[in-house]
């Protein structure tokens, strides 16, 4: 069925066991979800080899041998953690697909979660799931990680500032949403920076002035920046505006987030298109305007066919690896660019 991340917690907490969708957009709080299943399931970080499995490039055979696996060293009433990645929907055969429904349907004291990038997962408009959510929520519990309000992320990001010892006002913080952008990770990232800045200057508080002094405004329609050279295809200018960033010591994240964001929307805008919908269907389906989503369409055919989908795999290896904390972040873009260019 269809539930609240918040209801996934307390689900966590009382009864773990079962299947797990994550979907939507917003990556920040599906990590946070999954963090809070790991914290549960697996609080002893030595015990996690053996009942917190993880699983790469959709491999079906794995998942189901790792259902079927007993729990060793249970913890939690004996349930293991199974987490599968890669599993590129748009791509899967229905024997396939309805081989993970069989096998999601009974997962005996497991806790499997299907994780799934925006690219990865189509589930349709909410007052119109697509028919992949429709069989998957019969199986599973599908919760979807939309892109918050821009009220709800004003009030997260004044909870945020204080638990860095720090205050922002209302305004401040709808700014900031305005300003940089409603993704939470890269808000998360901003708030860091901030409240670093407000600590080194002696200061309690940040302000509207203080946002435009530090932060990073949002790009996605300016010129010469990532997204007009993403749009175009034009790696070396992506590469010029990434070497520009790191002079100016832009977080590694940020620029991981803009062009995974980038790429992802590409890849959903393409298999959108070639699905039938039209303009205003995908706009409407992805809630953008028809502009950027005209942009997207014309930006998406230009690439040969496969070319998204090994950028966005690409993509989301490098984004794991940054937030991993590899030592030479920048230089894990770098490689990426130099990957995908070829």
């Amino acid at each position: 069925m269809l539930i609240t991340s918040s209801k996934l917690e307390e689900k966590i907490k009382t009864d773990p066991a079962g299947a797990y969708l994550f979907f939507g957009e917003e990556e920040y709080l599906k990590t946070h979800s999954l963090g809070v299943m790991r914290k549960t399931l697996v609080p002893d970080p030595d015990l996690a080899v053996f009942n917190h499995i993880k699983i790469d490039g959709g491999n079906m055979d794995a998942l189901k041998e790792e259902i079927n696996a007993l729990p060793m060293f249970g913890l939690t009433g004996g349930t293991k953690l199974i987490e599968m990645r890669d599993l590129d929907f748009n791509k899967i055969s229905k024997s396939d697909f309805d081989d993970l429904c069989g096998l999601l349907s009974d997962v005996g004291d497991n806790a499997v979660v299907i994780y799934t990038l925006p690219s990865e997962f189509f589930a349709g408009k909410p007052n119109r799931p697509s028919a992949q959510l429709t069989a998957l929520s019969k199986v599973a519990d599908a919760v979807n990680y939309e892109r918050q309000t821009p009220a709800r992320l004003a009030s997260w990001l004044a909870r945020h500032f204080a638990s860095h010892g720090c205050s922002a006002d209302p305004d401040t913080c709808r700014f900031m949403v305005e300003y940089c952008t409603p993704d939470m990770y890269i808000l998360s990232s901003e708030v860091e920076k901030l409240c670093a800045y407000a600590k080194m200057h002696g200061m309690s508080a940040v302000y509207i002035d203080t946002v435009r002094k530090v932060s990073s405004p949002s790009k996605e329609f300016g010129d010469f920046d990532l997204s007009n050279y993403v749009l175009a295809g034009n790696f070396n200018g992506v590469f010029n505006v990434v070497e520009d960033l790191k002079q100016q010591k832009e977080k590694p994240e940020n620029i991981m987030g803009q062009l995974s964001r980038l790429w992802d929307e590409l890849l959903t805008v393409r298999a959108l298109a070639d699905s039938g919908m039209d303009k205003s269907e995908i706009a409407s389906a992805l809630k953008m305007s028809e502009y950027p989503v005209q942009l997207r369409m014309k930006a998406a055919s230009a690439y040969p066919a496969g070319k998204l989908e090994s950028i966005v795999k690409r993509c989301a290896e490098a984004d794991r690896d940054i937030k991993s904390g590899s030592v030479n972040k920048y230089y894990i873009i770098e490689e990426l660019l130099l990957t995908v260019s070829n």
